[in-house]
């Protein structure tokens, strides 16, 4: 018998960035299978009162004193701890659950992150009303290169720990993260689930007729940061320019989205010979959801770039792939062998390529020329596909686990 849920996601619409995607398609297909979905986020992307089941928190009237005394020592708090877990929005999140549970009462918990918050908040209401509780993991706590820190190990191991015995099912977005904290935790290693990040059906992305022009654009959408970096590719494509196997003329490489440390990526030689030759386009503005995926719905193929040097190597992929890969256009990716992105990649049925980390300049160049070589038309991802990354499905597997975690309620 399945119930009202409480989804617990700090990143929220009326945010279109990627880390809200997962939250809003869970959100819009579990009440299919039985789940009326009432969602508790923050209020620090903005407030739409016309979302249904949506509550915004802190909101301009929301708080009593003891959650306002609670966020104040939450704030406190985070001055001492490595990281930053949105822990003053916990209260206000808390306290949300309370007066929604006393109007229409809940059946179960699914939380979300990063932050680590989403998943706090849940673990306190599991402990008072012993709810039963899916703790989702877009990127893990413990060996997450965006938690760098090596004297904060204890502190994410001690937390993780905390979220993993507590909850009742435990998603990775990677059959390679689940399988290592299968490995790690054995006592728990019912618990560990495997939901990959996905794509929404009904909004019928694919591809769109590319506007004339004189040359082929390969994009790559997004942030560029120091662990997702296109230096292998850039001097691979100065070095095929420079020997004269490529026409710059007919290639415009383009990045749309913020790129981390411009001026040191600036400097590379390889990028002063490639702004030269006019085949590279990178401004670094952020640019809105929708206008990022019109241009990678007309791109002539496309370019993703996997976690460099990543010591847990899989531990996620990036959301975009699934975009990439419902224009049936070629991708060309910076990975790592036997990678999930890899993985994916072989599988789908769309033409790509795979630039390893390890590679040599001369194999690089071979796989780039190639790649560049390919027709764009495109081609129609294979069964295997959609099976796995339709997001209506996946909400349809939490449905189930949701139904088998919380008998009877």
């Amino acid at each position: 018998m399945a119930g009202n849920l409480a989804l617990f996601a700090y990143y929220y619409k009326p945010e279109n960035t990627s880390g809200v995607q997962r939250a809003a398609r869970l959100a819009k297909y579990l009440p299919q299978f039985g789940w009326p979905t009432w969602v508790i986020a923050s209020s620090a992307g903005g407030i739409d009162p016309t979302l249904e089941r949506v509550v915004h928190v802190p909101g301009p009237a929301d708080g009593s004193p003891a959650a306002a005394r609670w966020s104040h020592l939450g704030l406190l708090a985070e001055r001492f701890l490595p990281y930053q877990e949105k822990l003053p929005w916990v209260p206000h999140a808390v306290e949300a659950f309370e007066r929604l549970h006393t109007a229409q009462p809940f059946s179960a918990l699914l939380s979300t992150s990063p932050p680590t918050g989403s998943h706090i908040a849940a673990w306190r209401i599991k402990r008072k009303f012993r709810l039963p509780w899916i703790a989702d993991f877009r990127d893990p706590i413990l060996g997450n290169p965006g938690r760098p820190r090596r004297w904060a190990q204890p502190y994410d191991r001690a937390l993780q720990r905390e979220i993993f015995r507590s909850a009742d099912i435990v998603l990775a977005v990677t059959d390679t993260m689940r399988d290592l904290w299968r490995a790690q935790y054995p006592r728990w290693a019912h618990k560990f689930q495997l939901i990959w990040n996905g794509f929404d059906p009904e909004e019928g992305f694919g591809p769109l007729d590319a506007p004339p022009r004189p040359y082929r654009v390969l994009l790559h959408a997004g942030v560029l940061y120091s662990q997702r970096h296109p230096h292998a590719m850039l001097d691979s494509l100065a070095r095929l320019i420079g020997n004269g196997r490529l026409n710059p003329d007919a290639l415009r490489l383009r990045f749309i989205g913020i790129v981390q440390e411009m001026d040191q990526l600036r400097a590379r030689p390889s990028v002063a010979l490639l702004a030269s030759r006019g085949c590279l386009d990178m401004n670094g503005q952020l640019i809105p959801r929708d206008d990022a995926m019109r241009e990678i719905a007309t791109a002539d193929s496309l370019f993703l770039i996997d976690i460099v040097n990543n010591s847990k190597v899989g531990y996620t992929v990036p959301a975009k792939l699934y975009d990439y890969l419902l224009t049936g256009r070629p991708i060309l990716s910076i990975t790592d062998p036997g990678s999930p992105v890899d993985r994916i990649l072989a599988q789908s049925g769309v033409p790509y390529s795979c630039l390893y980390h390890a590679d040599s300049p001369e194999t690089l160049d071979g796989k780039l020329h190639g790649f560049l070589s390919l027709p764009g038309a495109p081609v129609t991802p294979g069964p295997w596909f959609f099976e796995n990354f339709d997001g209506r499905l996946q909400a349809r597997a939490i449905g189930a686990m949701l139904e088998t975690s919380a008998p009877g309620r």
